[in-house]
């Protein structure tokens, strides 16, 4: 086993490789779980594997072959990625039928035709229609990976094409080691867990200290407008700098840990249990209603700004309006 394997990685490794010794790899795999999870390291870990003209034992690429020169060096002639040709924008069909045309071509080296789509739930409906028809009749000896976070925005007709490798957050008693060994002293690796979600490494990325400290700034930017003390407009302001997704997807996590402190005084479990003081407090001056009603908002406003073209500003400026009207 590769000695930079993700730990969590081991088990669907494990099971794909009885697979390819016993002859049964499918010709697409979707790769789906929670963002965070190294998906398509594990997907790209595979492909380099499988081209690999002197794989191990384990089926780990041995690094030092042709093949695994080309991989390295992105220029495989039997391995492709497609990919969304804009951050947050989609998949395009023109994209998805050059992808079937390269799969359809012999393979230069004598063994697999690998494509790799990520995140493959941002293929537009042409392009998952177009895809169809090569998983339906899938070329000679070819792999498709997909990988997604979001599985339920493929059409059903894919995903029932596809064998599925799931990915699970791992048990915080392997997560947590592994985090700490790779944290700053001082950052509490259970905390960056718990607002990750589980994800190892979105938690590793959110150790960044000025990530953390973002996270911290806008919370406390949020505090003061529901407090009345902050300018909406003002503050919108600042949810535009730095990611905008992750932003959102904070913001989503207040919400939701709002309704469970609400519904619960002593919740199994919260996202954000540094911020707990701050946010009981808010639990406790909102009915249910209200604080549903907030979460589909944010919700609905991540959807609007992440995969859409709209006004962002002018919606974040909207949304924390609201909330002081």
């Amino acid at each position: 086993m590769d000695d930079d394997r993700l730990p969590w990685h081991r088990d669907p490794w494990r099971r794909i490789q009885q697979r390819r010794a016993a002859g049964r790899l499918p010709h697409a795999l979707l790769l789906s779980g929670p963002a965070g999870l190294g998906k398509g390291l594990f997907a790209r870990g595979l492909a380099r594997a499988l081209l690999c003209e002197r794989p191990d034992a384990g089926g780990e690429a041995c690094g030092q072959c042709r093949s695994c020169r080309l991989f390295r060096a992105g220029s495989h002639p039997d391995y492709s990625v497609v990919q969304p040709e804009e951050d947050g924008r989609i998949i395009k069909v023109d994209q998805i039928r050059a992808l079937c045309a390269f799969l359809g071509y012999t393979a230069q080296y004598g063994g697999y035709k690998i494509a790799l789509l990520e995140p493959a739930d941002r293929l537009n409906v042409n392009a998952a229609n177009s895809l169809l028809k090569t998983l339906e009749e899938p070329p000679g000896n070819s792999l498709l990976l997909l990988v997604t976070a979001q599985p339920a925005r493929l059409p059903a007709t894919v995903r029932s094409r596809c064998q599925k490798i799931g990915f699970d957050p791992p048990a915080m008693v392997a997560a947590v080691p592994w985090l700490a060994a790779r944290v700053q002293p001082g950052i509490e690796p259970e905390t960056l867990l718990e607002v990750a979600g589980g994800a190892p490494l979105a938690a590793l990325a959110q150790a960044d200290s000025e990530r953390w400290h973002r996270r911290r700034e806008l919370f406390e930017r949020y505090e003061q407008v529901l407090a009345g003390r902050a300018d909406p407009i003002r503050a919108a302001e600042s949810w535009t700098r730095g990611d905008l997704a992750e932003n959102l997807r904070w913001l989503i996590g207040w919400h939701t840990d709002l309704i469970r402190l609400k519904m619960n005084s002593e919740p199994p479990r919260l996202s954000n249990p540094d911020l707990r003081p701050a946010l009981q407090r808010w639990a406790d001056q909102q009915t249910p209603r209200a604080l549903f009603e907030r979460l589909d908002a944010a919700v609905q406003l991540h959807a609007l700004c992440t995969t859409t073209q709209v006004n962002a500003p002018l919606l974040l400026e909207a949304f924390l309006g609201d909330a002081v009207g």
